[in-house]
């Protein structure tokens, strides 16, 4: 998640400052919402395919990357499915740091799925149940507390970390770039392993060299954008051209939104087809909905839009909605 961008943008959602759209009575007519799945993310209904075996999967680039800054921490390797048959990857390997002299003990921690980060897009959780040929998928491992036990010699450090896939489908051994530090001498080296999970959307080209603006505003006879938890609200996305040529939509774009702080990433695709055109020195208007996540905290929420996630990254806009306190029926 873009950190800096997110919670700046947040800040000024929940000061009462929003964006508001550069012409307000023109751009009459609004795009319709096409809640269509966007055809990157379709996953069609299959029955399981039999489970992947380490020997047709393939470690994509040196493996697990750390972050630097913090010696270790959380980490993660891409793997690819190099055979010629869709198999299933689903669930967590047991992880376990091998070929350190002397080596500290090793506690493994199951952890929970995490969505994707906003913006990155990536195909739905279903589509590890049969795997395609060339698709990949990723594998985040927190590692932490690293501690060598005292010994004579120069210790040797870990050769590899060794995923064991589920239902004995064999061993993988994978690089990595970073040891974490040592924050409990004598205690455990502890190893959090998150469920496989499809690998993002490849990047694409960007859908339009041009500088577009982006603007998020109530629908017609709405004063703010207000919904309770569960809710679906809807509401208007305005874009603009400020070029002196118009732009076809005859590539569309997709999109992606959340709602901050309870929300996950929501990934969508323009309606392009009822569009046509956007106008130079113009501006159309986009229907849009989000979900209210049930947990939502009542008061103001940051709502974070951007188009082209895959290509341009840009444009990006911030909102804001109130939620009710009141859990819808």
């Amino acid at each position: 998640m873009r950190i800096g961008m997110l919670l700046g943008a947040l800040v000024l959602a929940a000061a009462g400052c929003s964006s508001t759209p550069h012409d307000p009575a023109g751009a009459a007519r609004i795009v319709p919402w096409d809640g269509a799945i966007p055809a990157q993310l379709r996953v069609a209904a299959t029955a399981p395919a039999p489970r992947c075996q380490a020997s047709q999967l393939r470690v994509v680039g040196d493996g697990f990357n750390f972050s630097a800054a913090l010696s270790g921490g959380t980490g993660e390797a891409t793997v690819r499915n190099a055979g010629t048959r869709a198999c299933q990857l689903t669930g967590r390997p047991d992880v376990r740091i091998v070929g350190a002299v002397p080596a500290p003990p090793q506690r493994q921690d199951p952890l929970p799925a995490q969505p994707p980060a906003f913006p990155t897009v990536a195909p739905p959780d279903t589509a590890l149940v049969a795997l395609p040929p060339g698709a990949a998928a990723t594998l985040d491992v927190d590692w932490r507390n690293w501690c060598v036990p005292r010994a004579s010699g120069k210790p040797v450090p870990p050769r590899a970390i060794r995923l064991t896939l589920p239902d004995g489908a064999g061993r993988l051994e994978v690089g990595y770039n970073a040891l974490p530090g040592c924050d409990t001498p004598g205690a455990a080296s502890t190893i959090g392993v998150h469920p496989f999970e499809p690998a993002p959307l490849a990047s694409t080209p960007p859908w339009t060299s041009t500088a577009l603006r982006a603007a998020i505003a109530p629908l017609p006879g709405a004063k703010q954008l207000r919904g309770a938890r569960g809710d679906t609200v809807r509401f208007a996305v305005e874009l603009r051209n400020p070029s002196a040529a118009p732009i076809s939509f005859d590539r569309c774009p997709l999109i992606v939104e959340i709602l901050a702080p309870a929300g996950h990433p929501e990934v969508h695709q323009l309606n392009c087809r009822a569009a046509t055109r956007l106008p130079a020195k113009g501006s159309v208007r986009f229907e849009m909905r989000i979900q209210v996540p049930p947990d939502a905290p009542a008061g103001s929420n940051g709502l974070f839009w951007e188009l082209d996630p895959t290509g341009a990254q840009a444009p990006e806009t911030v909102s804001r909605i109130m939620v009710t306190g009141r859990a819808a029926p």
